[in-house]
């Protein structure tokens, strides 16, 4: 018996379940804000009732789910609250891509920032079927993509590798893809369309954002376009679920159907 906690089940995996979600509920209601450290293993032991291994499994799934942070020697403390990415919505017209959201820790706008991972041809039929070209033609950008320090997304660019060559050759460390076609092309990008799906977290998701093999993902994924309404690219942004709430502002007042 868990101190102070029903049982709903037998076994190990139960009860460290049952522990983290009691954790859960207590961070959620404010006993512990963001960034203070959480008792010791010892004092949540006694609390609890229960053995150290338990206990770290416990620890173990809230740190999986994004909820706390394990600080070596230091404890366990309480994760900063997940980002909050804002996309300004205009039903009466199109708004300018500026890197496709604004985003940042504790819901604060501020600056976001792409590194590239790699750049490789890739003959994608889907993305070649959102551009309206042949496969052939098309090459594929992977990009980190953070702010204030804190990588969030993991982006999938392609591009026409013939329109924008040596893309990630010249690409300036921190600047965003909307910028450097800017900078370098001078092609401003303009939102055709974004839609929003769920995907599990695979090997390259894992290595760059943390997390786990099948972790739940936020998939954000679109189309921008030039001045001429001509494709520029099909991006597919991944972003763990636990790590990101997004918010869609409307402009105006305009009647629900």
């Amino acid at each position: 018996m868990i101190r102070g906690v029903p049982q709903r089940g037998y076994g190990r995996n139960s009860v460290f379940r049952t522990i983290a979600s009691r954790l859960q509920d207590r961070i959620n209601a404010g006993e512990w804000m963001p960034g203070q450290r959480l008792p010791t293993e010892v004092a949540l032991m006694a609390e609890y009732g229960v053995g150290r291994l338990t206990l770290r499994e416990a620890l173990a799934h809230l740190r999986q789910l994004g909820v706390i942070e394990v600080r070596q020697g230091s404890g366990s403390y309480v994760a900063d609250p997940p980002a909050v990415l804002e996309i300004q919505v205009d039903p009466q017209g199109q708004s300018i891509d500026e890197g496709s959201v604004h985003a940042s820790i504790k819901s604060v706008v501020n600056d976001v920032v792409e590194h590239v991972l790699g750049w490789s041809a890739d003959p994608s039929a889907l993305a070649a079927g959102h551009l309206g070209m042949p496969p052939e033609r098309l090459v594929r950008l992977d990009t980190l993509v953070g702010s204030g320090g804190d990588t969030f997304a993991v982006s999938s660019y392609w591009v026409d590798g013939a329109r924008f060559p040596d893309l990630a050759q010249g690409w300036i460390g921190g600047a965003t893809m909307s910028g450097e076609l800017r900078r370098r092309f001078g092609v401003t990008l303009f939102y055709s369309w974004r839609a929003f799906s769920a995907a599990a977290a695979g090997d390259i998701e894992v290595a760059h954002l943390g997390g786990y093999l099948g972790a739940p993902l936020i998939v954000r994924d679109g189309v921008s376009v030039d001045p001429d309404d001509v494709p520029v690219y099909y991006v597919r942004r991944r972003i763990r679920a636990e790590r990101a709430s997004y918010v869609v502002h409307y402009r105006g007042r305009h009647a629900e159907h």
